[in-house]
């Protein structure tokens, strides 16, 4: 019987929203066999499954993921298949765990409903967990946590050469060339800067059309497709503080076609992870330039105006070699 109780439960309060737990009646119950020490973590999120409401019934297990932080570590229970864990009730789940202190990379993305946030780690792995859209709330605040904890350690010498000319090239109009199209994300920027992130514009883009690189009969063809399904680079933000890079923009850098883009995506790159900066010509467009920007095993790329703030936020750390490497 109260197999059946807590089901109808379980059932009863499924929706599309990401909820706190903050009790042991609050937990999944296809987690509840796991050793969760619920007063020791900082926060504790479950991720209902991608189903719609009506398609649910009381004997389902309703969510995929149970996202716990700890102080030193981020746990993932992500429901699989039978052949897992096994459960009472026929699921089963697998657990990731990643270490804060290894933490490369956090990419937060959504596109109309369509979230994913995406961790990665200096020896390589990596964690995925998607969700509804709707329920990008709680989503921030588990960002915001990653990189606090991320961010703890002090910076790399490439950080602390980024740091210092981000906070040199800190200006009162630096999202001023983002034009009326790309607003949102100063909005982003701002809301996640206005609960206590101490984050600051580094320097900012709007977005732009793109006319492909090549000579002869390559280019040519190159151009004629592009004037059939243009390429436009998206705006971005670029801002930093409290040990970290963050980048605003879009799910995708540079995108084809006049479809509407209305996804929203924030990278962050905690700046003690970093060991290599780098800036070269884009070999795809004219008028772009790539940054990458490395860790032990993780290399993430940023492409931008090469006559940007952000551009020459860049070029002041690599200098004429393009290259700075940490020491």
């Amino acid at each position: 019987m109260e197999t059946i109780r807590t089901g109808t439960s379980e059932y009863d309060r499924f929706g599309p929203w990401i909820d706190e737990v903050r009790g042991p009646d609050d937990v999944p119950r296809l987690f509840r066999g796991h050793a969760l020490d619920l007063d020791a973590a900082r926060l504790v999120l479950k991720v209902p499954r991608s189903i719609a409401r009506r398609d649910a019934t009381p004997d389902m297990d309703l969510y995929d993921h149970l996202l716990v932080l700890g102080a030193e570590s981020l746990t993932v229970l992500s429901r699989t298949a039978p052949d897992r864990r096994t459960t009472p009730y026929g699921a089963g789940y697998a657990e990731q765990t990643v270490p804060l202190h290894e933490i490369a990379v956090v990419h937060d993305v959504v596109d109309l409903l369509h979230g994913r946030l995406t961790i990665r780690t200096t020896r390589g792995s990596a964690v995925t967990v998607d969700y509804n859209g709707s329920a990008r709330a709680h989503v921030t605040r588990l960002v915001g946590a990653l990189r606090d904890a991320a961010s703890a350690a002090p910076p790399s010498t490439v950080g602390a050469l980024l740091a210092d000319a981000g906070r040199a090239a800190v200006t009162d109009g630096a999202t001023r060339d983002l034009g009326r199209d790309d607003q949102a994300l100063e909005a982003d920027f701002r809301e996640v800067a206005g609960v206590g992130a101490r984050l600051a514009v580094w320097a900012a883009h709007g977005r732009r059309r793109l006319v492909p690189r090549g000579t002869g009969w390559d280019g040519l063809v190159h151009r004629l497709a592009h004037s059939l399904s243009p390429a436009t680079l998206q705006g971005a933000v670029l801002a930093g503080g409290a040990g970290a890079l963050e980048v605003f923009g879009r799910r995708e850098q540079v995108t084809r076609g006049t479809t509407p883009v209305v996804s929203s995506s924030r990278l962050v790159v905690p700046l003690g992870t970093l060991t290599r900066l780098d800036v070269g010509a884009d070999p795809r467009y004219e008028g772009t330039v790539v940054v990458g920007l490395h860790t032990t095993a993780v290399t993430t790329t940023l492409v931008v105006p090469e006559d940007s703030a952000a551009a020459r936020l860049v070029a002041g750390v690599t200098g004429t070699s393009g290259v700075a490497r940490a020491r």
